[in-house]
């Protein structure tokens, strides 16, 4: 497994400690929560609605922590705060670039299930 742009697998590498099994159980259960969560979190920017999309990017953070997902972090904690302040086309800028990693985490995700595990 080599380097990614998306992703950092280093803490699940360190929690795993060679499980492979544990390794796929971890990767498989990102690529089962976070599509659809991304999906959630699409719509609910498409509907302008500020709460929920503060409300998914929390139930996300302690898994795209856990995956060494790149700058995301930051962005997240900043829509913490500042998810009812926000002119709405910052937000949508902010949380479009989050998608937009999202969905390169998703895809790095399925190629080492699809390369390593297979």
């Amino acid at each position: 497994m080599g380097s990614y742009s998306f992703i950092n697998l280093e803490n699940v590498r360190s929690i795993c400690r060679g499980d492979t099994t544990k390794m796929l159980k971890y990767l498989n259960q990102f690529n089962e929560l976070i599509p659809q969560r991304k999906d959630y979190l699409k719509l609910s920017l498409m509907n302008g609605d500020r709460f929920m999309v503060r409300q998914i990017l929390h139930k996300m953070s302690p898994q795209l922590q856990f995956f060494g997902i790149k700058g995301v972090i930051t962005p997240i904690q900043r829509m913490e705060f500042e998810y009812k302040t926000m002119p709405m086309n910052e937000l949508q800028m902010l949380v479009n670039d989050i998608i937009f990693k999202l969905e390169g985490a998703i895809k790095e995700v399925s190629n080492i299930i699809d390369s390593d595990f297979e």
